[in-house]
C-alpha cells in the first residue's frame, strides 16, 4: 500500500525545509494537494487526492483542522505531521517573508503598500490579523485524533532525531544515513529556510507580546501545554527586558534572497509520465477508451479493412467501425462517478451525517 504523508504546518514553521528532507530521506514524492496558492485557503482537494492516490507521496499545506480535513485524510491512509512555532518567531519570520519574497498569504491580507511602514508597526499588524489564525490552527490540529505534532524548537535542536520520529510515524522509519541525506540536500531544493534559529521574536515591542498573550489567554484549557508553557517563558523574558543577548544570537544579518530550485526538465518529464501510467492502471475505463480511439484512427487509415477500400462501397465501413469505436470510448469517459458528499448535522453533543438522523 502507498505511503502517504501529510505535513499540515503553520507557516514560517520550517515546514518546506522538512518536507524536503522527509522526502529525500524516504523516497517519497512531492506532491501538490491543492489547486492554486496564493491567497486561497488551502484545503484538501478530492481530485488531487484520486490523481495521486497510487504514488509514495509527502504534501505540505497551511491547512486548519476540521472534522472533514480528518476524514479525508483517514480515508486516503494519510499520516498527518502538525508542525508549530512560537507565535513570536513566527511574527518576525512573516514580515521578512513579506519582504524578501512576497506579502501574500493565506492567514492575512498584506499588500506592497504596508511594507513601507517600520518593522514594530508591522509586526503589530502581522500579530494583529495572523495570529488569530495561527491559534485556530493550533486549536483545531491539538485536538485531532490521529496526527504528530512537532515543535519547530525541539527540530531546530535535534534535526536527526525529530525527523525520524516523524518517518517512524508515517511507517517510514529510516536509517541515519537516509536522515543525514534527507536533511543535507533539503537546504538545495528551495527550502526557503530563512534563519533556522529559535528566539527571534525576543526583538518584539512589549506590547505585541502582550497582544498575543491576550488572545491565547481566551483558552483556559491549554494553559498547560507544553507549547503554550513555553510561549509564556518567552513573554516573561521579552517584558522583563532580558532578552538583548538572545535578539542579537536569533537575528543575524538577513541573508541574500536566493531563487527557489526547481527540478530538471527530464526529472519533472519522467515524474509527470509515471504519475499518468500510474493513473491509468487505476483507471482502466479511461484506458479502455484511449485504445478504443487509437483503434478508430488505425482503421480509417488502413486501406485494406473489412470492406477494401477500392471496392464499391468501401468507405462506408471506415465510418461505421471508428464511429462505433469513438462512442463506446465516449460513453466510457463520461462514466465519472462522484461519491456523495455527506451534509453534517449537530446531534447533542456528537456529529452525524443528515441521512442517519
Amino acid at each position: 500500500m502507498p505511503h502517504h504523508v501529510l505535513v499540515a504546518c503553520m507557516p514560517k514553521s520550517a515546514s518546506t525545509f522538512i518536507t524536503n528532507a522527509m522526502a529525500t530521506a524516504a523516497g517519497l514524492e512531492r506532491v501538490s494537494l491543492v489547486p492554486n496558492y496564493g491567497r486561497r485557503e488551502q484545503e484538501l482537494c478530492e481530485i488531487r487526492l484520486a490523481e495521486n492516490a497510487g504514488l509514495d507521496y509527502v504534501a505540505q499545506l497551511h491547512i486548519k483542522h476540521s472534522g472533514w480535513t480528518e476524514q479525508l485524510c483517514s480515508e486516503n491512509d494519510i499520516s498527518v505531521i502538525v508542525l508549530i512555532r512560537s507565535l513570536f518567531d513566527v511574527v518576525v519570520s512573516l514580515r521578512d517573508h513579506a519582504h524578501r519574497e512576497s506579502p501574500v498569504s493565506p492567514v492575512l491580507y498584506l499588500d506592497t503598500q504596508h511594507l513601507a511602514r517600520g518593522s514594530a508597526e508591522l509586526e503589530h499588524m502581522i500579530a494583529m490579523l495572523a495570529i488569530p489564525w495561527y491559534i485556530n490552527f493550533y486549536m483545531g490540529w491539538r485536538s485531532a485524533k490521529a496526527a504528530r505534532v512537532v515543535l519547530y524548537e525541539d527540530f531546530i535542536a535535534d534535526p536527526n532525531k525529530e525527523l525520524g520520529q516523524m518517518l517512524a510515524f508515517a511507517g517510514l522509519p529510516a536509517g541515519a544515513e537516509a536522515l543525514a541525506a534527507g536533511l543535507e540536500t533539503a537546504g538545495s531544493k528551495g527550502s526557503r529556510l530563512n534563519v533556522g534559529k529559535a528566539g527571534r521574536g525576543m526583538s518584539l515591542q512589549p506590547k505585541t507580546v502582550a497582544m498575543i498573550m491576550d488572545m491565547l489567554a481566551a483558552y483556559p484549557e491549554i494553559q498547560d501545554d507544553r507549547y503554550i508553557r513555553m510561549m509564556k517563558e518567552q513573554a516573561e523574558r521579552i517584558l522583563a527586558g532580558d532578552a538583548e543577548e538572545e535578539v542579537a544570537a536569533a537575528n543575524p544579518a538577513p541573508l541574500p534572497d536566493q531563487p527557489e530550485a526547481r527540478p530538471p526538465l527530464a526529472a519533472r518529464v519522467g515524474r509527470y509520465l509515471r504519475r499518468k501510467t500510474r493513473l491509468f492502471g487505476r483507471r482502466p475505463a479511461q484506458a479502455l477508451a484511449v485504445a478504443l480511439l487509437a483503434c478508430a484512427g488505425l482503421y480509417f487509415t488502413y486501406m485494406s479493412n473489412l470492406i477494401p477500400n477500392t471496392w464499391s462501397g468501401g468507405r462506408i465501413d471506415d465510418l461505421v467501425v471508428p464511429g462505433i469505436c469513438v462512442f463506446i470510448a465516449a460513453r466510457l469517459l463520461t462514466r465519472v462517478k462522484i461519491k456523495p458528499v455527506p451534509v453534517l448535522v449537530r446531534s447533542g453533543d456528537s456529529t452525524a451525517p443528515a441521512s442517519s438522523r
